[in-house]
């Protein structure tokens, strides 16, 4: 290995969040840009860890591959390696949930006898081990999940260049492209980048502090190695 190589963790791939032990909801991103990244990373002579929900990875260059299922093993598996210091780079890629299930409910109706009104309630229901089928309607409540990327610089004390991914639906470049900007603001990230789902396949926006360019898809690997100066 290089004497100037970097120690990089990319996250790849969706998360689960559980409604029950048989039953989860998750996204439609399976993680190939994240893997192709990784490996690129890796073709330069760095020690790239993969973090990914992909099942069939083959580990080839890369120095380690950690599968995650749930948001929280994602969660978990983040803070384990970054907290201590183990990498100078962090492209976070992963597709994360936003929301988890923090209940399951079923409706249930009874009868005022004074008024005659309809009643409905809510019952919650036990998600300790699979609910069953025989409930007409099911509710779910949920909640926010904490955002990763804050959790990076603080608390988990990163101090090395962090890489932010960011997708959007239905919008113009210029919306686009001021969304991201805020959003690597907020983050502190070093890059973002940007996508929009009607086009992320042949394109995306790296945004940095001080320059902005649009590359091909295919370029995006080689682009941030370069911006990343590795």
């Amino acid at each position: 290995m290089p004497t100037d190589a970097k120690r990089i963790l990319v996250t790849a791939g969706n998360t689960a969040v559980p409604i029950d032990k048989v039953r989860s909801i998750t996204n439609i991103f399976g993680g190939k840009t994240g893997l192709v990244i990784a490996k690129y990373m890796a073709s330069l002579g760095h020690e790239v860890t993969l973090l990914t929900s992909m099942r069939d990875v083959d580990q080839g260059e890369l120095a380690k591959v950690i599968r995650f299922y749930t948001f929280d093993d994602l969660f978990c598996a983040m803070q384990d390696i970054i907290e201590p210091g183990e990498v100078d780079i962090v492209i976070h890629s992963a597709a994360v949930s936003d929301y988890r299930v923090t209940g399951t409910y079923s409706p249930v109706v009874s009868t005022d006898w004074e008024d005659g009104k309809v009643l409905v309630t809510l019952e919650r229901l036990d998600s300790s081990s699979k609910i069953g089928s025989e409930y007409p309607e099911l509710y779910l409540k949920m909640e926010p999940t904490p955002k990763i990327i804050d959790q990076i610089r603080s608390p988990w004390g990163f101090t090395g260049k962090l890489v932010k991914f960011k997708l959007q639906v239905g919008m113009t470049d210029e919306d686009l492209k001021e969304i991201a900007r805020k959003s690597r603001i907020t983050s502190d990230a070093d890059l973002i980048v940007a996508n929009c789902m009607e086009w992320m396949g042949f394109r995306a926006f790296i945004i940095g502090k001080d320059q902005e360019e649009m590359v091909n898809r295919s370029d995006l690997p080689a682009s941030l190695a370069r911006r990343l100066e590795l």
